[in-house]
């Protein structure tokens, strides 16, 4: 097993002052078969993929060193692939196993509208651990995420508290938590509430909340059910008000914030639903493929709640992180505005983004 340490392609760049962002989520080549389009492969996916992205999107330029993460590849890794994440200027650790197969799954979309999808992996998988990051800066990261079943994620927490206490690190750190959706079952929410009181941001999507408590959204979301289960959920996990968040990610819907210390609220979807000439309701034409858009959330929520402190300005900030992800298949493309020097990810500047954001929620007062 090999493990390279890079902060960027072809130059030195200074170390940062401090990692603000790093994900314990997999890093998956995708196949993805359509429904009716050509399959493609090669598709870079995963939590940690797209949970990186989402941070990435709010720390440009020079700032970018501040988010670190893992990949763990095996022999079939794409050069042009690590190429194309490495150009991101992160604080970078490639962990390359010569002898195993890249981690690789298989996702197939059963109609048109991507709402119905079958997922598996092919490989075995190559996970990144509180270990990989003894001796590097990600060790002192201000934040970390990780997606776990409960009882896999305390004990990531537990270890990773322990390495950081090993290596005199005494400021604990900013923990979001995702859930695998296959643990997302009545029998394992004792287990959640346990796990919920070790970090400070619990999230999932609306779909896995419902399974949570036993139920399933076949004919359309209901918001108070959604609102009902996260307080129960706050109120379980998040015990003698303590303080930490529950985001509650509902598709087109937008995002639902729950907390002890502010007022429950919903932020709205960048790209809304759109109505055509028969007044049928469509999803807007920008939004190609919804994968990762729940983990670029967190990451772009992670950096907000450090800079800002509000669960509610994190949900905004998270809301325009996964428009990125949405507009396409697999990872938004960066570049340079060639007036300006800013730096655009499919061709917009995150903060304009943000700001568009913002004058929609004024708009619709």
């Amino acid at each position: 097993m090999s493990q390279t340490f890079a902060q960027s392609v072809g130059r030195t760049i200074p170390q940062p002052k401090k990692i603000k962002f790093a994900s314990l989520g997999l890093v998956v080549l995708d196949e993805i078969h359509f429904h009716s389009k050509a399959t493609q492969k090669d598709v870079v996916g995963g939590s940690g993929s797209y949970s990186t992205l989402g941070a990435r999107l709010f720390q440009p330029k020079r700032k970018s060193l501040s988010i670190g993460w893992t990949i763990r590849a095996g022999k079939d890794f794409p050069n042009r692939i690590k190429s194309k994440l490495e150009a991101w200027n992160t604080t970078f650790q490639f962990i390359e196993d010569p002898d195993q197969p890249s981690t690789r799954g298989c996702l197939e979309y059963l109609d048109e509208s991507h709402d119905s999808k079958r997922f598996h992996y092919v490989t075995p998988i190559l996970g990144a651990n509180p270990e990989h990051f003894k001796g590097t800066p990600l060790l002192d990261s201000l934040a970390f995420h990780l997606l776990a079943e409960p009882e896999e994620a305390m004990d990531t927490i537990r270890n990773l508290l322990e390495l950081r206490d090993r290596a005199g690190i005494d400021l604990r750190p900013l923990i979001i938590w995702e859930p695998r959706p296959s643990s997302c079952v009545p029998s394992n929410l004792d287990s959640f509430y346990q796990a919920i009181a070790m970090v400070d941001v619990f999230s999932l999507n609306h779909i896995e909340l419902g399974a949570c408590f036993g139920y399933s959204f076949v004919e359309g979301i209901d918001l108070k059910l959604v609102e009902s289960w996260a307080t129960r959920m706050l109120e379980s996990g998040f015990k003698d008000c303590r303080e930490g968040s529950i985001v509650i990610r509902a598709a087109d819907h937008g995002s639902l914030v729950v907390s002890h210390t502010s007022a429950r609220t919903w932020c709205p979807a960048f790209y809304q639903p759109i109505k055509d000439d028969s007044g049928a309701t469509l999803p807007h034409p920008k939004i190609i493929d919804p994968t990762g858009a729940g983990n670029a959330f967190l990451g772009g929520y992670a950096i907000a709640l450090q800079e800002t402190s509000d669960f509610v300005t994190a949900a905004r900030y998270g809301t325009v992180a996964a428009s990125f992800a949405l507009e396409q298949i697999g990872l938004p493309v960066l570049g340079e505005d060639p007036c300006s020097g800013e730096e655009v990810w499919n061709g917009c500047g995150t903060f304009q983004r943000l700001k568009d954001y913002e004058s929609q929620l004024k708009g619709s007062v």
